[in-house]
């Protein structure tokens, strides 16, 4: 991928991903490398020149940068120039590319418009004028950071006239169709065709309201950066995804606000009208779509966009290609409103989701699926009827300080590997976070392991369940966090509390989804016979929690049964009724009573009257005449 830094250096670890978003926007130049570039830019043309030009005398340092000393951040001229050192078209000289030299980079930029300005005028005519390519007149220029934000409308530096080779005045700032003209300038005429021919080439473009965000994203190049300004934006162009991006290297960024309201408590107070909205039109389901290009229309293949997904008669099951499809995407500052599912990934390998809001996407909020090498971060999901953030046949994705409420599950980990969920905040779904291995996805990604919470806050997930149907619509409000399956996972460090039910609890897939209408052997899907094999919840250590005040009102029998601050849900495979050719089979930890599953250092305060811990195990001997609680918890076995 010619333009994506990401993609060149690609690697299978969260680890290596976040450090290279990281290094993606800093600038590595040295303070003193700005006066040399300065000199090499004069040298092309400035006075005793061909060119002559007087630009660089008269801007100095703010020929690029928006300081008189330069650095973080640039004018939309210098951040050009600093896109096109890894812009594989601007290799003028066919010398290797990365990086261009600065003069290739002066030379590719040339014709471009970079400061947009009122009557079209590229950078060499506006050097060769002594204006400034990167200032326009007026509240119309664009100001660049290296974190990502962009500042917009703002004024050129004082006494750099003239800016434009016209004198006019700017585009007109975020008025988009019809907007306010810049200082002695023309109003802006919006519309989606409406593109200063700079952006045509350059890796970033701006989109204002009235434009459109799926115009610039076919637009763009792999590697380009997508910055949308505060407004609201209903497309129409899909009727399945109200956004469509299938470009390896693609940044899509709100306009970010400084002071975005971060109290969850104030989010129904917050300035919306300073937020990038995405907003569904025509019955659209999906929000944003991360996909492959031969998947954009979801519903060419299925039937419904609700768990298990079934495919149309006739479709194959699969993708021709089975790897990844898509690389290194990112999307920030982004708030997706009122579809089916908000933000869905299908085979995209390394993506950053930074400050995305889900609000009130019925289904799914932010719902990545098949993907791997991923960061979900500092984003919010509200109002799904399932999912708020579900992690689902993925590899290696981190959600850290995310927070998630009033949605049935508020964090799902599915059929998934190498999960961490760490530092985030579920309060008021129905389950807290939901980690499981389900039998309809199981031919899609057999196993779920090595998922680990750790440092969240789960309190007050007492919701009423508003799941639409199937077996998550059985599971009773009041749980912090429900293991159901899976193995080798690490809860550690959490503060579990008020939740009605339950605060933690591990069980097996079979034996405790025979108290719902979906009972092993008799649900299809759990016929599989690979799926039998792996339905125990195997090897998970519960270490450092504290829970307080957790199954104070839990629902009624038969559920009710397994109330308890700590609730383990396992059993001998041989005590379930498994066709006797599987028997052979099993893992000798699954004929075992708790199935290696174990708890350290724990600290509970359960109600009066409420059991500390639950174990279906020891209440079925209890039944057969065993001692009655309180049971010990299983302790972890020694390093």
């Amino acid at each position: 991928m010619g333009t994506s830094v990401l993609r060149k250096l690609r690697a299978s670890s969260l680890l290596v991903l976040g450090a290279m978003l990281a290094v993606l926007f800093v600038e590595t130049s040295p303070a003193g490398a700005y006066n040399t570039q300065l000199k090499d830019w004069q040298d092309k043309y400035g006075p005793g020149t061909a060119t002559d030009s007087s630009s660089g005398d008269t801007a100095q340092c703010q020929l690029c940068h928006r300081d008189t000393n330069g650095g973080d951040p640039w004018n939309a001229y210098g951040w050009d120039l600093r896109e096109a050192r890894f812009l594989e078209e601007c290799d003028l000289d066919q010398d290797g590319f990365d990086p261009n030299s600065w003069d290739e980079c002066f030379r590719c930029v040339e014709p471009w418009d970079s400061d947009s300005a009122t009557g079209v005028h590229p950078n060499d005519v506006e050097i060769a004028a002594s204006t400034q390519p990167g200032w326009t007149d007026g509240n119309n220029n664009l100001v660049f950071f290296k974190s990502g934000a962009l500042d917009v409308d703002q004024p050129p530096p004082v006494g750099l006239e003239p800016y434009d080779p016209d004198g006019t005045g700017g585009t007109g700032g975020t008025g988009g169709m019809g907007g306010m003209g810049g200082m002695g300038g023309m109003g802006g005429t919006g519309g989606d065709d409406v593109l200063p021919p700079g952006q045509y080439k350059r890796t970033t473009q701006v989109v204002r309201p009235g434009q459109s965000i799926q115009d610039a994203l076919d637009r763009a190049k792999e590697g380009a950066r997508i910055y949308v300004l505060a407004g609201v934006y209903m497309e129409q162009g899909n009727a399945t995804n109200g956004l469509n991006i299938t470009k390896n290297g693609i940044q899509l960024i709100g306009q970010s606000r400084s002071n975005k309201d971060k109290d969850k408590d104030k989010d129904k107070d917050k300035d919306k009208t300073r937020d990038v909205i995405i907003k569904k039109a025509n019955g659209q389901r999906n929000g944003v779509a991360i996909v492959p290009p031969m998947v954009t229309d979801c519903m060419s293949c299925h039937s419904s966009m609700e768990l298990p997904f079934p495919l149309l008669p006739g479709i194959e099951p699969g993708l021709p290609d089975p790897e990844p499809l898509v690389y290194d995407i990112v999307v920030k500052n982004i708030e997706i409103e009122g579809f089916r599912n908000g933000l869905f990934t299908e085979r995209v390998d390394g993506f950053l989701f930074d400050n995305v809001t889900s609000t009130d996407n019925s289904g799914y909020g932010i719902f990545p699926t098949l993907s791997y090498n991923g960061v979900i971060s500092n984003s919010v999901a509200t109002g799904s009827h399932d999912s708020g953030i579900w992690i689902e046949t993925s590899e290696n994705v981190v959600a850290s300080n995310n927070f998630v409420e009033g949605n049935v599950n508020g964090f799902e980990v599915s059929n998934s590997d190498n999960i961490l969920l760490i530092d985030n905040e579920a309060r008021g779904n129905t389950v807290g976070a939901a980690i499981l291995l389900l039998p309809d996805i199981f031919d899609d990604r057999p196993g779920a392991t090595n998922i680990d919470l750790i440092n969240n806050w789960f309190y007050d997930n007492n919701k009423e369940n508003t799941a639409p149907g199937g077996i998550l619509s059985e599971i009773p409000p009041g749980i912090g966090i429900f293991v159901l399956g899976t193995d080798d996972g690490l809860i550690e460090g959490n503060l579990i509390e008020d939740n009605d039910y339950v605060g933690i609890a591990i069980t097996d897939y079979c034996a405790v989804t025979s108290l719902t209408s979906f009972p092993c052997g008799e649900d299809p899907p759990t016929q599989n016979p690979a799926f039998l094999l792996d339905q125990s919840s195997r090897n998970n250590r519960v270490v450092g929690n504290v829970l307080v005040n957790n199954a104070t009102d839990p629902p009624a029998l038969p559920f009710g049964l397994l109330a308890a601050e700590f609730t383990l849900g396992t059993l001998p495979v041989d005590w379930l009724p498994f066709p006797p050719d599987l028997y052979p089979l099993f893992p000798p930890e699954d004929f075992t009573p708790y199935h290696g599953n174990c708890f350290e250092n724990n600290q509970s305060s359960p109600a009066p009257g409420v059991l500390e811990f639950f174990s279906l195990y020891d209440f079925t001997v209890y039944q057969n005449g065993g001692p009655p609680p309180p049971w010990d918890l299983p302790a972890c076995p020694a390093p």
